[in-house]
């Protein structure tokens, strides 16, 4: 493969029109996000004085400000510390991820575990800052795309839907044709994922020749979800505006047409076809009112956004020079010389491997601060179960570690657990050339509950008989959920102990018959505060709160476990005072399996932006 050369002026424009066609179509589908209904816009319903503050483009300068910080070294550790530092958004898969990273854990565990969020479109819309960066080489865009979307999506199709599109954009820089790119994307995520499986879908009805509106319909029926952020539908409409649309504006109108998570839909494909057509293709009465600036929402901060769309495209060109180089894609940008490509653009083995990593596991790259070719590897695996302990309960972690080394390496692993823990004691061993050895390390916490717990996994390496360095890597446990349950077949209450925020009887009863299930418990709050105490289900709930009805929801609403939109009936806003308060859950089963999520979020009175934020400093005990 010979070198490629992408044209400064090309390259510039290719980003500028993508980054503009991003804030068109966020601003025309961000008034009527959430409607599930045919819609009928045929311009934007609020027409404003430049864009509408987006998340599909602010979580994307937060990357950008990322890369300009780290590196081109950057993977899913480095943007976890990002969202701590700079994002402040309650919203679905992100407020589940942020709470898990306020906690001490990290990507993947972080956006998998307690997450009922992760088939969203949280991670899809922010797949261009990536291809961006990486221009005609998509396996380097989809590599950074998994390493986002694992933050707050590990393990599920919001993982894929990122990864789809950051091939496609990266691949336009080498190719134009639409059905042509969307086959390159296909390559880059599992062929039986939901996500592959609505678009292949889509594909087939529009060659059968199904208007745009019946396959609207045929997606809904066939890949459709309740929830209108699930990733699979809204990016299938967001292809059906691609398939369907005569130009830019009936394609952005189509996809936001659809109704569902229109931003997103309509952003994305904006920036697709921004980046083909270049600025000078859109049309002017798209154009004028969003302008050139760019509009950063108030929980996000912190950092240096970009002040319009010239300042965001040379910043993400000057750190796409910086990529090409360090990941050797024998791309170069030439100021001068005119754009001439010699690779092509299919996916590659080294990404399909990541599909089938366990996101109940962290990676860990030794010596600390390795980027690449480690010495060691380690693998911390918390189970099915994820990285919570209740009071006095014994966990297994599965350890591995591999020496990726020319030499033996012997010594000791031992964990260091806080006081009172019993187990995790120290294992000799002597590894050859690419040997792996695991261990089970079995271990015990005390009485004393903690919102979070620190642990560190220790490495002693010897050398002829004696101490020659050591190293720890550290990592956390947070507090699991203790409650007392009942089912229709139980007078007398269980003690459980629940992962996370789930309520499940099923697997603490052993049964899923009909009827009433209760549970209890007690809620350690430090401080009095104004909570938002939600109680989400899928089924008829009840709440009290020491012995007063809180929450009586007699109807069969959509299961909505969001910190910022739960249902109207199934929350409650007070003011709790410290101490100790009894809390009383019952639901009515009635066919569906119970999915039911008790949360403890601030409300929207906070003294700066960045509002319902989980509480991780209350617990739920038995008395």
């Amino acid at each position: 493969m010979g070198t490629s050369i992408l044209n400064e002026q090309d390259y510039y424009r290719m980003v500028y029109g993508g980054w503009l066609g991003k804030n068109i179509g966020g601003t025309l589908g961000a008034p009527i996000e959430g409607v599930k209904e045919l819609l009928n816009l045929d311009f934007y319903p609020e027409l404003p004085d430049g864009p509408l503050e987006n998340d599909d483009l602010d979580l994307q300068l937060v990357w950008l400000h990322a890369l300009e910080q780290y590196g081109p070294g950057l993977t899913c550790k480095e943007l976890g510390q990002e969202w701590v530092e700079h994002v402040f958004f309650p919203f679905d898969e992100y407020g589940y991820a942020v709470t898990n990273l306020r906690r001490g854990l990290v990507a993947p565990v972080a956006g998998w575990f307690n997450n009922p969020f992760t088939n969203c479109m949280g991670s899809p819309i922010r797949s261009e800052i990536w291809a961006m960066v990486a221009p005609g080489s998509p396996e380097t865009a989809a590599h950074y795309a998994y390493h986002d979307a694992i933050v707050d999506h590990a393990g599920g199709e919001g993982v894929y839907g990122e990864m789809f599109f950051a091939a496609i954009e990266s691949a336009i820089f080498l190719e134009q044709d639409r059905d042509r790119l969307i086959e390159i994307g296909l390559t880059y995520i599992p062929p039986d994922c939901r996500t592959a499986l609505a678009v292949k879908d889509l594909l087939i009805w529009h060659k059968e020749g199904k208007s745009w509106t019946e396959a609207r319909s045929l997606i809904l029926l066939h890949h459709g979800d309740d929830n209108f952020t699930d990733a699979p539908q809204n990016i299938a409409f967001t292809l059906l505006g691609w398939l369907y649309g005569e130009d830019f504006e009936d394609a952005i109108l189509k996809a936001a047409n659809c109704g569902y998570d229109t931003d997103c839909t309509a952003a994305t494909l904006g920036a697709i076809l921004g980046m083909i057509l270049g600025p000078e293709g859109l049309p002017e009465k798209w154009v004028k009112p969003v302008g050139d600036r760019v509009v950063v929402s108030p929980p996000i901060k912190g950092f240096p956004a970009p002040a319009n769309l010239d300042e965001l495209t040379r910043r993400t060109i000057r750190m796409g020079k910086h990529v090409l180089a360090a990941w050797d894609t024998g791309i170069m940008v030439h100021p001068e010389l005119p754009t001439s490509w010699s690779r092509e653009a299919d996916g590659e083995a080294a990404v399909q491997s990541w599909w089938d990593r366990k996101v109940t596991a962290n990676h860990y790259l030794l010596p600390q601060g390795t980027c690449e070719v480690p010495d060691l590897e380690l693998v911390i695996d918390y189970g099915d179960k994820g990285p919570s302990i209740g009071r006095e309960q014994s966990k297994s972690i599965e350890i591995s570690i591999t020496n990726n080394s020319l030499v033996v390496q012997e010594g000791n692993m031992a964990l260091d657990l806080p006081a009172g823990w019993q187990g995790g004691s120290e294992k000799q061993i002597k590894l050859q050339p690419g040997e792996t050895i695991h261990w089970a390390a079995e271990i015990r916490s005390s009485a004393e509950a903690a919102p979070t717990y620190d642990l560190a996994l220790r490495w002693v390496r010897m050398h002829d008989g004696h101490k020659w360095s050591a190293q720890r890597v550290p990592f956390s446990l947070v507090a699991a959920m203790h409650w007392t349950v009942w089912g229709p077949d139980n007078e007398e209450g269980k003690n459980v102990i629940f992962a996370g925020s789930r309520m499940d009887w099923v697997d603490a009863l052993m049964t899923s018959r009909d009827g009433v299930y209760r549970a209890k418990t007690w809620i350690q709050n430090p401080s009095k505060r104004k909570i938002r105490l939600i109680a989400a289900a899928n089924a008829p709930v009840k709440a009290k709160l020491n012995g007063t009805s809180i929450i009586d929801c007699q109807e069969v609403l959509e299961f909505m476990p969001a910190y910022h939109r739960p249902q109207k009936d199934q929350f409650l806003e007070l003011t709790l005072p410290a101490g100790v308060h009894e809390l009383d859950i019952e639901v009515l089963k009635q066919g569906d399996p119970l999915e039911v999520y008790v949360l403890t979020v601030s409300t929207g009175e906070t003294q700066t932006p960045g509002s319902y934020y989980s509480y991780i400093d209350m617990l739920f005990v038995n008395q």
